[in-house]
């Protein structure tokens, strides 16, 4: 009796056949990551450019407010009688307001027998540049010594 020797069939583990799909695979992998970096990096300048405008933005506000400030004290000054309400343009130099400007408009209104002043102040910033912007406040005063 002889013995059958046992062929063996030789299977391929697959392996061989999966070269490309390892390389399909990296490749998605770097395209959707190369996706997102490019979102990450357009939100970032997008925020960046939203706090460059909020702070201009601001910067205008003070301006306008400093505006009004002076036209006040020019209307009040300080230890001294009523002074003039006139229309005025203030141009800043000091840090913080550097390269801004106020432009102020007065106007006296009698009601009975009281006056009052109602100065309307427009700061503005960055004037002719990509980022500017304006702020306009108005108050109304009135002197605190007349009866």
């Amino acid at each position: 009796m002889s013995l059958n020797p046992i062929k063996y069939r030789h299977y391929s583990s697959g392996v061989s056949n999966q070269r490309g799909v390892s390389m399909a695979f990296l490749l998605f992998a770097i395209i959707i990551v190369s996706l997102l970096a490019a979102a990450l990096i357009r939100i970032n300048s997008q925020s960046e450019l939203s706090v460059a405008q909020q702070v201009i933005a601001t910067r205008a506000f003070f301006a306008a407010e400093s505006g009004a400030n002076l036209q006040a004290l020019a209307i009040f000054p300080i230890g001294a009688g009523l002074g003039t309400c006139a229309n005025s343009n203030y141009t800043f130099t000091n840090n913080g307001l550097n390269g801004c400007t106020a432009t102020t408009q007065c106007a006296a209104i009698v009601i009975g027998t009281d006056t009052f002043y109602q100065i309307t102040s427009q700061g503005q910033c960055n004037i002719g540049q990509p980022l500017q912007a304006t702020r306009t406040i108005e108050v109304r005063l009135k002197d605190a010594e007349t009866p």
